[in-house]
């Protein structure tokens, strides 16, 4: 009997003094609620005194907001320490993968979450709850939503090795080329460039069965080669005056110089001419001695000079008259055409025997 008598009378000193009456002994705190963490402890250390004890401890870097804050302690109704809960911004994750945002998040004091468990780490975040900018209390989790669509890179045309790089920077890995010689070309893929794939999935592919580079061809063959390149065959046996001819050659023959020899008396009768027409004829007689002294300039070198020379003459009809022109200095200005007629006329060819 005694034992429960005292068990009894302990359990009423405890219910006493939990009672509400004593806890309203001690007053609520300032209201530092929607402060940021600086402004508050400025309220509630520096002005009054009191102890700051933070949620969570220690304070994370950045800035943070007092959400709530409650009574620590008080000394015959005169608070001596208060408690502060804290919260912060929640930083912009979106668009980076889950692993990132994963880590930029535990950075700022929160954690993450979501909903869909199929999700990898090369997921991206499309959106989050809380909105960036946005406040919540540290140690919560951000609740995200991934999105794991990629695109299809374009494969086709390039190595087996360029093609799982490009794949993998996609998140996505390469069907068919796992035996596949590095140097191989993707000749067709599935699905095409351009495309959707959720990251993770694979690409078909289909290779060539030769490589990039091909095996050297032997012996190696310039391909700046020419006709002119090949070796020449020996020279014959046979003397040196039997070779072709010069003048065979149309590149070395000379080519035949215009002679026309002016004889006989002159004849004829003055012919009344318009100064301008005879100013033409002079003009083209001009031209015609001009390009005559032009080819007779180009004469091929004369590269045999040890060979014997032969010079030939060849007859040719001129059918045409030989024309001279002659100004009149008599009182009356005139132009006299003596027309002497050419039998014909010799060409002298040299060549060599």
């Amino acid at each position: 009997m005694p034992v429960r008598l005292i068990v009894a009378l302990a359990m009423a000193a405890a219910a006493f003094w939990a009672t509400p009456a004593q806890a309203a002994k001690c007053p609520p705190p300032p209201n530092v609620t929607g402060q940021t963490y600086e402004q508050a402890y400025e309220t509630l250390h520096n002005h009054f005194g009191y102890g700051v004890v933070t949620v969570p401890d220690p304070v994370p870097p950045g800035t943070s907001f007092v959400s709530s804050a409650e009574t620590l302690s008080c000394i015959e109704f005169k608070i001596t320490g208060v408690r502060v809960y804290l919260e912060g911004q929640v930083p912009d994750l979106t668009g980076m993968t889950l692993t990132a945002a994963t880590a930029e998040a535990e950075k700022a004091g929160f954690g993450v979450t979501t909903g869909q468990p199929e999700a990898t780490g090369e997921w991206k975040v499309s959106e989050q709850t809380p909105a960036p900018g946005g406040r919540l209390a540290y140690g919560q989790a951000v609740s995200l939503l991934l999105d794991g669509s990629t695109e299809v890179p374009y494969l086709i045309g390039r190595t087996v090795e360029e093609a799982r790089q490009t794949a993998a920077d996609r998140g996505l890995t390469l069907r068919g080329a796992d035996d596949a010689r590095d140097d191989q070309i993707v000749e067709d893929q599935s699905p095409p460039g351009g495309g959707e794939l959720t990251i993770g999935d694979a690409i078909d592919v289909v290779l060539s069965d030769v490589s990039l580079v091909s095996p050297p061809v032997s012996p190696p063959v310039s391909p700046s080669a020419s006709p002119d390149d090949s070796p020449s065959p020996s020279p014959p046996e046979s003397p040196q005056p039997e070779s072709p001819r010069p003048e065979e050659s149309p590149e070395e023959s000379p080519e035949a110089v215009p002679t026309a020899a002016l004889s006989g008396e002159e004849t004829g009768s003055d012919f009344g001419v318009p100064p301008g027409l005879a100013l033409v004829v002079v003009a083209a007689a001009l031209l015609g001695l001009a390009g005559w002294k032009a080819r007779g300039g180009r004469r091929a070198p004369d590269r045999d000079h040890d060979r014997r020379r032969e010079v030939r003459l060849v007859s040719r009809a001129d059918p045409s008259p030989n024309v001279r022109i002659h100004e009149s200095r008599g009182p009356r200005p005139a132009v006299r055409l003596h027309v002497v007629p050419d039998p014909g006329r010799q060409e002298i060819r040299e060549g060599l025997s």
